[in-house]
């Protein structure tokens, strides 16, 4: 017994010897002139033993060796669950960076295959070469995909759509799927009967809606022959149904458009690789395409399709609208550092062509933003919108009824709140409209925002408000409390609104959320709800999409979860630059209505929040808030903008421009200053200050006309000096 033990032992140390030398081995081995392939075998053995300091080694190895992509690719098929092995690459140190240069190898390297000209004309040789050979073949060119098709439409040229090759070609297009819609539709603008055809039939094999378009196209040409035409009806009922022969052409054309543009899965580009195809039929040239960036491809067939419809029909409005949506969105896809090779080096940006098609469609363009949650394209129409659009036209409703630009005042995205907002007040309405006062509700957020989110919390038990207010302080809220919900709206109202609302069992949270559901400025912003919540609460939760249920439990997890989600639906944090310009740009709109005397506002409701910016926060905000206060009819905005220059910490360059705004205000609208309004400005003037600070108060006295009595101690101050 104690002889076999012996043995076992020795086993055991000559194997576990032999894998210890052999671990030694590979781990002795460095890149040095191996093969691609050994490298490709050593990258993949270190992450799987888990050593990312020799995977990366052997990895970037590869990634320098210059190597054709497609040979790095043709290494890759042959490793088994790839894709789970980058992962697991991608999460050990030092190693991501390395794995993102062999994801792009190989994606380059599955293009580079699939689209290789000479692979192609071999692989359309061996359909007519036997069985076997065709059987490659063909699987090579559905493979191929897009990439196959201009050499085999070709052949079907060359060959007149008959013979064996052909017959191979037509029985290989169908297995291609979805991704021959494109390039053959386009291809039906030929004048080759046979061609037509043959390519009607096999789109219609496929039955894709997208061919429709095309097919309708050609079927309603006056020129193909009875038996074309009866070919193309039968593909496009299957590709769309009876509608496909009843809808107008543009309507057919309309729809395509809009699926492109809402990016439905049919007729999205490949995701594996990061470029796409848009295709071109010229009849000298045959069938071509040109790459484009992926993430601008379903943009540019949105545009295509467009303006195929307008091409049908001129008077189809809606396409004007969505070409015009989808031409800024283009812009705004394209990825950093990359270009559009499709749009000509004369041709203006999207912006241009939004001003020039006039208000209403620029109307209907932000319509479908605010419907697709678009910010991007929202802010660029809105700025076309400001540039060229009056008043009457920027509120007037579009078909339907809506009002795009003042339904932007409720939008959850901040910048497109604000912009709006201030275009609203800069056309300068004379008239009030339907959504009016929530214009001065954006533009009092606006100057609220200083990079502080605020809370408003109301809670009936003391214990879960605590601990609420204080989890919420942790997370950087300021938080305002209060128990008496028509209060807690007034208050809310009159500073511009909150960035969350936090409720739990009591008030009743229904309650809450109804009452300040309608005030409009209120009707966007996000509810927590700090309790398990009823089955009633948790359906209106689920129905409401704004009210977040957080649960019984109050700790920093749950509050954390909670708030990242409202933090999510109030819209993108603005940062320290852009607080500061949309403060400013707010609080010039309230000085521009002052100044004009525009009564559709009731510019008094900004007065507090104006007052809130005048004390602390950057200088360009404080003189923008003092100079709109000045133009303010109420005594009390008057009041308010001492307070900044009789901040003695504030600097010359706003305390100069508040005090010349107060001298402005005072020569305009009368002295509504109090006496000690008057002692602060004396105070100034008689202080040790600079000499325009002096001068600046000085004016502001000469402004008031003060009695003998309180200019009287200036004048003593003076004795000795006469």
């Amino acid at each position: 017994m104690a002889k076999h033990r012996r043995i076992y032992v020795l086993v055991g140390m000559v194997l576990a010897t032999g894998v210890l030398v052999g671990s030694f081995s590979r781990a002795q081995d460095s890149p040095g002139d191996k093969a691609l392939g050994d490298l490709w075998e050593d990258f993949v053995h270190y992450v799987r033993i888990a050593r990312p300091e020799m995977a990366r080694s052997f990895g970037q190895a590869i990634i320098d060796r210059n190597v054709p992509a497609k040979d790095v690719y043709v290494l890759s098929t042959k490793t088994s669950n790839l894709q789970a092995l980058l992962a697991r690459a991608e999460g050990m140190e030092g190693l991501p960076e390395v794995v993102g240069g062999i994801r792009t190898l190989l994606e380059e390297g599955y293009v580079q295959m699939r689209s290789d000209p000479n692979e192609i004309a071999n692989s359309i040789a061996m359909l007519t070469q036997g069985a076997r050979a065709y059987s490659v073949g063909s699987a090579r060119l559905v493979e191929s995909g897009e990439f196959a098709m201009p050499q085999l439409v070709q052949k079907l040229v060359e060959t007149e759509c008959a013979g064996e090759l052909s017959e191979r070609i037509l029985n290989v297009l169908p297995r291609v799927g979805k991704e021959a819609v494109r390039p053959l539709s386009v291809v039906l603008q030929t004048d080759d009967a046979k061609l037509q055809q043959a390519l009607a039939s096999v789109l219609g094999e496929i039955g894709y809606a997208h061919a429709v378009p095309r097919l309708r196209e050609l079927y309603q040409r006056e020129d193909i022959l009875p038996a074309t035409k009866a070919i193309v009806e039968r593909a496009l009922v299957a590709c769309g149904g009876q509608g496909a022969l009843e809808q107008p052409l543009s309507a057919l054309c309309f729809e395509s458009a809009e699926a492109y543009y809402d990016r439905n899965d049919s007729v999205r580009a490949d995701a594996r690789y990061p470029v796409a195809n848009v295709w071109y039929w010229e009849p000298a040239l045959g069938l071509t395409f040109k790459v484009v960036p992926r993430p601008i491809f379903c943009d540019v067939y949105a545009m295509r399709m467009s303006r195929l419809a307008l091409a049908h029909d001129p008077t189809f409005r809606p396409a004007v609208s969505l070409w015009l949506a989808a031409n800024i969105r283009k812009e705004a896809d394209l990825p950093a550092g990359k270009t559009d090779p499709l749009r000509g080096e004369t041709q203006p940006a999207a912006a241009f062509y939004v001003r020039a098609a006039g208000a209403g469609y620029a109307q209907e363009a932000l319509a479908r933003a605010l419907g697709d949650t678009d910010p991007r394209v929202a802010v660029e129409v809105i700025k076309a919108l400001a540039d060229t659009a009056g008043a009457k036209s920027l509120v007037s409703p579009i078909e339907g009824g809506a009002q795009p630009l003042v339904e932007a005042l409720t939008y959850p995205d901040r910048r497109v709140r604000f912009l709006a907002a201030v275009s609203l007040a800069n056309a300068l309405p004379d008239e009030v409209f339907v959504g009016s006062p929530l214009v001065l509700s954006v533009l009092n957020e606006a100057l609220r925002q200083r990079g502080q989110r605020t809370a408003l919390l109301i809670v009936s038990d003391e214990s879960k408000r605590n601990l609420l207010k204080d989890g919420l302080r942790t997370k950087g809220y300021e938080v305002m409390e209060q128990t008496d919900i028509n209060h807690a709206v007034a208050e809310v109202v009159k500073i511009g609104g909150v960035d969350v609302i936090v409720l739990s069992e009591s008030p009743a949270p229904l309650q809450v959320i109804s009452a300040f559901r309608q005030e409009p400025a209120m009707g966007i912003t996000p509810v927590v709800i700090a309790s398990a919540g009823s089955e009633q609460i948790k359906t209106f939760a689920a129905s409401d999409g704004r009210t977040i249920v957080m649960g019984p439990t109050i700790d920093t997890e749950s509050l954390d979860a909670a708030l990242t989600a409202a933090t999510l639906l109030a819209g993108a944090t603005l940062d320290e630059t852009e607080v500061t310009a949309w403060a400013v740009r707010a609080a010039l709109a309230v000085r521009r209505l002052g100044l004009t005397g525009n009564e559709t506002f009731n510019l008094e409701r900004s007065r507090e929040s104006l007052a809130g910016s005048l004390m602390g926060g950057a200088a360009e905000v404080q003189v923008a808030s003092a100079e709109a206060l000045a133009t303010l009819i109420s005594a009390e905005a008057q009041r308010a903008i001492v307070a900044l220059p009789a901040d003695v910490a504030a600097a010359d360059g706003v305390r100069i421009p508040a005090l010349k705004a107060l001298a402005a205000s005072i020569r305009q609208r009368g002295n509504h200053l109090t006496d000690a309004d008057a002692d602060v400005i004396l105070g100034i003037v008689s202080g040790d200050g600079s000499q325009p600070l002096r001068e600046a108060a000085a004016r502001v006295l000469g402004a008031m006309d003060l009695s003998s009595q309180q200019i009287q101690p200036l004048i003593v101050a003076t004795e000795g000096n006469d």
